[in-house]
């Protein structure tokens, strides 16, 4: 069973690890050790870490905007070490659950390119509904621009979900 806790220091080289996955870097971005250090160390954002029952970490969520006053908290990045195992869908569901419980978050949100299927499939999973393109938004590589799809999920969806 997954359970998920908030981040640490010691964490970041996990972190780092699970970005470095092949391919991983047009789909969820690299940050360096003093990026996610400043992160952590940010109030207007939050690492949740996904762990196996004997503590092992298994992916991450951060979230930013914690403090944002209209109340739209958005999640800047989810990374799994291992997918297709249904880690992403139980730390998703955990990371969901913890962010409108805890922050004041009516409406979250997300970014993925657009050939992420396994995102795109997860997020609509979840009850993530897609908003629109964002057309040339992501520079990923030098002099290549491309598109974002923008989801979200509101506070009552998610209590729709959850209930049902």
């Amino acid at each position: 069973m997954v359970s998920l806790r908030a981040a640490t220091e010691g964490d970041i080289g996990f972190m780092m690890s699970a970005e470095r996955q092949p391919g991983y870097d047009l789909l969820v971005g690299r940050f360096s050790a003093a990026e996610h250090l400043a992160n952590l160390n940010d109030p207007a954002k939050a690492y949740r870490i996904a762990v196996s029952p004997d503590g092992e970490p298994l992916g991450f969520v951060l979230f930013r905007d914690i403090n944002d006053p209209q109340d739209n908290l958005y999640i800047k990045r989810v990374v799994v070490a291992a997918p297709e195992k249904g880690t992403g869908t139980a730390m998703m569901r955990l990371a969901l659950d913890w962010a409108f419980t805890t922050t004041s978050a009516y409406r979250i949100w997300l970014t993925h390119i657009p050939n992420n299927r396994r995102a795109h499939a997860l997020y609509s999973k979840l009850g993530f509904q897609q908003e629109g393109v964002l057309r040339g938004a992501y520079g990923h590589r030098q002099d290549q621009r491309g598109d974002l799809v923008q989801m979200s999920l509101l506070k009552p969806e998610w209590d729709s979900v959850t209930s049902g």
